[in-house]
């Protein structure tokens, strides 16, 4: 071999260690950044994109880059897996996520983050030399959390505390949290949440265009949103009219066999055929528009959740034509959500109904009249029985089963106006 060659491979050769620690330097330097949880994150990504772009797929603009994911209000499109597994402080980056949800009147929440290898408290000892202002890191329970929130412009560090924080106030939390089987991953996140608004974005999340920032819907009465034309032509079965003025009742479920929950109360009024409904519970209020009370037609809560109308565009039913034991209630239902945002899907349901024994109302509630029917519902994975009240041509739910957890309603009230 020449000489020449000979060098040449034993600079090669020296230079394989430096690159390799410039690389490790440049993640370092970009995950102390991240936990910062402002821009400065994008920033080092750009800096560093020579380094990042070997492991995750980079979007690029001025002055910022970032980790793309497909579509950050997907569920199955909003993370990337980390190829290559680069290592910081000795721990394995496996993937980036990048969230965004509008919870109405609870928020709106954006995360985005890493999962590590790794658990929790150990995963914490690793990092927190890397973090600026580490002691502001605190254990809450299994999990670790720094947590700040913007007051007359500042960002000021709190006790991390539960609930959510509304539409009036802004906060930013890191978080490291169990992951996966057995809790050995971790996620460590970022959150903005709460009143995120136009600036707060800029400021902090520089990879988020604008045409994409929080859709300012204004309130949305459900009354105020007409079902599709056709709709109810497949609900005339004379099994399913309702046969009084309003019923009034208040339930209380057990779980499990364990204690009693809170009351909730149902009120149910008839018109044109369809019952409107409203649930009471102790926080927050369900509206619904149904059939019997077996197909909700619209509904909207308040007090929780984006407080928007979901409405159903596509119905098909096929009703018994008697309450016989045996007979079979179907009805596929497609729903989506009023005032319609980006990235909102619609969503299927399919619910399944058989008809099981007769039975004295009484039995549902003391001053009920004349018979009930079983009827046994699959909807997904969950299933529901439900008493129909033959002589009111509508439906009270007894019981509901999802999983491990079993739900049983008892009425310990009731008013019926005929």
């Amino acid at each position: 071999m020449k000489t020449s060659n000979r060098t040449a491979l034993l600079f090669a050769a020296l230079l394989i260690p430096s690159i390799a620690q410039a690389g490790d330097a440049s993640l370092v330097d970009t995950f102390t950044e991240f936990t910062d949880c402002d821009a400065g994150f994008f920033a080092s990504l750009h800096g560093h994109s020579d380094i990042w772009k070997a492991h995750v797929p980079l979007g690029h603009g001025e002055n910022t880059s970032w980790i793309a994911v497909e579509n950050r209000t997907s569920k199955s499109a909003n993370s990337v897996l980390i190829r290559n597994t680069p290592e910081v402080a000795g721990l394995e980056l496996l993937s980036y996520f990048d969230e965004v949800s509008d919870l109405g009147s609870l928020g709106v929440y954006l995360y985005w983050g890493f999962i590590v290898e790794g658990r929790t408290a150990e995963v914490a000892k690793r990092l927190t030399p890397l973090m600026k202002n580490s002691e502001l890191l605190q254990q809450v329970e299994s999990s670790y959390v720094r947590s700040e929130v913007k007051e007359d412009g500042r960002w000021q560090t709190i006790k991390p505390t539960p609930g959510a924080p509304g539409t009036t106030r802004l906060e930013r939390v890191l978080i490291l949290e169990p992951e996966g089987p057995e809790d050995a991953l971790t996620r460590i996140s970022c959150s903005l949440q709460g009143a995120v608004d136009n600036s707060s974005l800029a400021e902090l999340r520089p990879d988020i265009p604008a045409t994409d920032y929080p859709q300012k819907l204004t309130d949305t009465q459900i009354d105020n949103v007409a079902l599709p034309e056709g709709l109810l032509k497949s609900l005339n079965s004379p099994l399913l009219q309702p046969k009084f003025i309003s019923l009034k009742y208040i339930y209380e479920s057990k779980k499990n066999g364990g204690s009693r929950g809170n009351p909730v109360s149902v009120t149910l009024h008839a018109e044109d055929g369809l019952l409107k409904k409203t649930e009471n519970y102790r926080t927050f209020q369900v509206e619904r528009i149904t059939k019997a009370d077996l197909v909700q037609l619209k509904s909207k809560m308040s007090g929780i959740g984006n407080e928007r109308v979901f409405l159903t565009r596509e119905l098909e039913i096929n009703a018994p034509k008697s309450w016989d034991t045996g007979q079979k209630f179907t009805a596929r239902i497609r729903m989506e959500y009023f005032p319609a945002k980006r990235g909102d899907k619609s969503s299927e349901r399919l619910i399944a109904c058989t008809v099981g024994k007769s039975f004295p109302a009484r039995q549902v509630f003391d001053s009920l009249p004349g018979n009930a029917f079983e009827l046994i519902c699959n909807q997904g994975n969950s299933r529901t029985l439900e008493a129909f009240i033959e002589d009111l041509g509508v439906a009270i739910t007894l019981e509901y089963t999802a999983a491990s957890e079993n739900y049983v309603y008892e009425i310990s009230s009731l008013e019926l106006e005929r």
